[in-house]
């Protein structure tokens, strides 16, 4: 009896067992969703997480570049030459007043529209009008943006062009190491008179100086120093890249024994004195000097005012100074000092540089000049002196011709006097 009832209770049991088991599984199914739903969250979170790193990160970085660009530019702005410096501050100022201006004009758009939005409608045209205002402050504001772009851009492209022509010059010091040439006028010589001393320099940017009687103490020579003792004066250039010339001498006598009157200078010649004219015929400064005249002429003409024409040694020891140089200014040609390789000849005087000691000018070059001498192998013909205005370094205090006729007429031989 007792195992039929056994029997009939198990499988009520099993049966229950069976359901209990169901339900434990739709528990863990459930659970498992659950946990899978959670999961999904997390993982949500997580890569949330992530991207909220990476734009941190990114943000951090954007910061790095705009603080390396900013400190770029503070080292750009610091390295600007001192020239452009108020330049610079102009247009910073301008561009100040221009956001400044700019700052209130938005500030009066905001306070509009704020009182716009506070505001109950009342009309069309209350509304028309406020949304012109702020149409107007916003170009306001766009035009000063634009003026203070352009205000920055022409100071950027001044700085540049001040840092250009700063290049240009650091490359022409770099490339230029001739000094310049100077040269004192007037030049060394005899003189009956003061006179003002300065120094030329073949350079347009260019500064000058002399020192009386030594090295020791130069002063500015551009404007002209007064000058009347006998004794040595040093001068020297230097050009706008520091280029200079070496101290030169040029040696001065100041007389006051000329005997000789007006445009005529006393000069030794063997032991007696003669006075030499000191332009070319017609002696005059700036005057054109003769030319096409026979030496029968030049002969005659000289008399008739009461000299005679110059002979070879007369002629030779004007030109050759006390010094006995080659030519009137030195003894080595320099093709600048005398009017020796153009087209023509010059006015009397004109070339300045060309005077000899006792202060006769264009002795060399511009005209051959006449002279009493005849030639020893060609008595017949008279010797002329000095070269003319072609004749280049033949253009010597010794240089003389006996191809000449007296009779004949040359456009490149004139004469002066001596008496």
């Amino acid at each position: 009896m007792e195992n039929n009832t056994n029997k009939t209770n198990e499988p009520q049991k099993n049966k229950k067992n069976g359901k209990r088991n169901l339900i434990i599984l739709i528990l863990m199914f459930l659970l498992l969703v659950c946990l899978f739903i959670v999961q999904c969250q997390l993982n949500k979170v997580k890569q949330q997480a992530i991207e909220d790193q990476k734009l941190s990160e990114l943000a951090i970085r954007q910061k790095q570049v705009l603080d390396s660009l900013r400190l770029v530019e503070q080292a750009k702005k610091d390295s600007l030459d001192a020239i452009e410096k108020a330049r610079i501050a102009d247009s910073l100022r301008i561009a100040d007043s221009l956001r400044v201006a700019d700052s209130l004009r938005t500030a009066d758009s905001l306070r509009i529209a704020d009182s716009l939005a506070n505001l109950k409608p009342v009309n069309k045209d209350s509304l028309r009008a406020a949304r012109d205002s702020i149409r107007a402050a916003r170009k306001a504001r766009k035009d000063s943006l634009a003026r203070v772009a352009d205000s920055l851009a022409k100071s950027e492209k001044a700085k540049q062009d001040s840092l250009n022509k700063l290049r240009q010059a650091d490359s022409l010091r770099n490339s230029d190491k001739v000094p310049p040439t100077a040269e004192i006028t007037p030049p060394a010589g005899r003189y009956y008179s003061p006179i003002k001393l300065k120094v030329k320099c073949d350079e347009i940017k260019c500064k000058t100086f002399i020192s009386i009687g030594d090295t020791l103490n130069p002063q500015d020579a551009s404007k002209g120093i007064d000058y009347n003792k006998t004794g040595s004066v040093f001068f020297y250039a230097a050009d706008s890249v520091g280029n200079r010339t070496a101290w030169e001498e040029a040696k001065y006598d100041m007389a006051s024994d000329n005997v000789c009157g007006k445009n005529a200078f006393p000069v030794p010649v063997g032991g007696r004195t003669v006075c030499v004219d000191a332009y070319e015929y017609p002696n005059q400064p700036d005057a054109a000097p003769k030319d096409m005249v026979s030496q029968e002429e030049a002969a005659n003409i000289c008399k008739k005012e009461g000299k005679h024409l110059c002979s070879i040694e007369e002629w030779q020891a004007a030109c050759r100074g006390k010094d006995g140089f080659k030519y009137s200014y030195g003894n080595s040609y320099k093709q600048s000092k005398c009017n020796t390789n153009t087209k023509a000849a010059k006015r009397s005087g004109r070339k300045t540089q060309c005077r000899s000691w006792y202060g006769m000018y264009d002795m060399n070059g511009n005209l051959w000049e006449w002279t009493s001498s005849t030639s020893k192998q060609h008595p017949d013909k008279f010797l002329v002196a000095g070269g003319a205005w072609n004749t280049n370094n033949e253009s010597r205090c010794t240089e003389s011709k006996f191809s000449f006729y007296p009779q004949n007429q040359y456009p490149s031989v004139g004469f002066r006097c001596c008496k």
